[in-house]
């Protein structure tokens, strides 16, 4: 029998060979998510020995992330802004460098808890479901164009008990709703450009939707759907649109926002960790 410290060791090794980042941490939540238990009871059960259908069954695991499928799908879970949500093969996996609209909001809203939001293409909900935790007074809509993600988003918003101030739309983008009842317009779309699908790694192309990856000839395609939105329809009440982006297009989203009337001084871009612009922040 072998115990939790070598078997972690030895699947540890066989994601670093198969070049799999954050191997190490990937093997103790797979471990975790085998045994049923927290990371924490690992490090502290570390002699701990496990008897061979735990470890059959951990053994598979491995074998699926390195045959290239996410820990997301194997799991069904994924963290994000220190919470876990449950995620699945209609859902974009929640990125790290999403936080950023969560502390970008958190910086704005600094001094007011009560606002009103709506974020659109939700997904798996990660982005609303956080912001409503942070703001235990805010309220807000999850919009998307799947209904099997607005299945996830509702069984998120559940899970972390935000529920009674959440609620969820089947609408392309901002087709079914009026925004202007909303202080904050968010959205994570799609922006890679058609042809730079094919460059992406096969764990992206096979376990996210293309429909969340998708954003057309010039990666601006759902930018110039919400946009037309923005155009035709009141915005008396709405105080900021926050949108992750490309950084390889701002010019011309930049050029696309003065063009429907936002002030060049009220447009800002936020760098990611890595010092690449990620999101952008437009007040009305």
């Amino acid at each position: 029998m072998q115990n939790i410290i070598s078997i972690l060791t030895a699947a540890n090794k066989e994601l670093e060979k198969n070049k799999i980042q954050s191997s190490n941490l990937e093997c103790q939540i797979l471990l975790s998510f085998t045994l049923s238990v927290s990371k924490e009871y690992l490090i502290i059960n570390a002699n701990q020995e496990l008897d061979d259908k735990d470890i059959n069954k951990f053994k598979n695991l491995i074998k699926r992330r390195i045959d290239g499928e996410s820990i997301s799908n194997i799991v069904g879970m994924r963290e994000f802004y220190g919470r876990e949500f449950i995620v699945n093969c209609n859902v974009l996996d929640p990125r790290s460098d999403t936080e950023l609209i969560i502390d970008i909001i958190k910086e704005l809203y600094a001094k007011h808890d009560d606002f009103s939001l709506i974020d659109l293409g939700t997904g798996s909900g990660c982005i609303i479901s956080t912001l409503l935790l942070e703001f235990p007074s805010s309220s807000g809509i999850g919009t998307d164009i799947s209904e099997n993600a607005l299945n996830i988003a509702q069984i998120n918003a559940k899970k972390h008990f935000i529920d009674q101030r959440a609620s969820f739309v089947l609408s392309d983008w901002l087709d079914a709703i009026n925004f202007s009842k909303f202080d904050i317009i968010i959205s994570n779309p799609p922006y890679i450009l058609s042809k730079d699908l094919e460059r992406l790694s096969p764990e992206v192309l096979d376990n996210d939707p293309s429909i969340a990856l998708d954003g057309g000839i010039d990666g601006l395609r759902h930018y110039k759907k919400i946009v037309s939105s923005l155009r035709n329809k009141s915005n008396d009440e709405t105080k900021f649109l926050i949108m992750e982006i490309n950084e390889d297009r701002t010019k011309e989203l930049f050029q696309l926002l003065t063009c429907i009337g936002f002030e060049r001084e009220n447009i800002n871009f936020y760098d990611d960790l890595s010092g690449r612009k990620r999101v952008i922040s437009c007040k009305f």
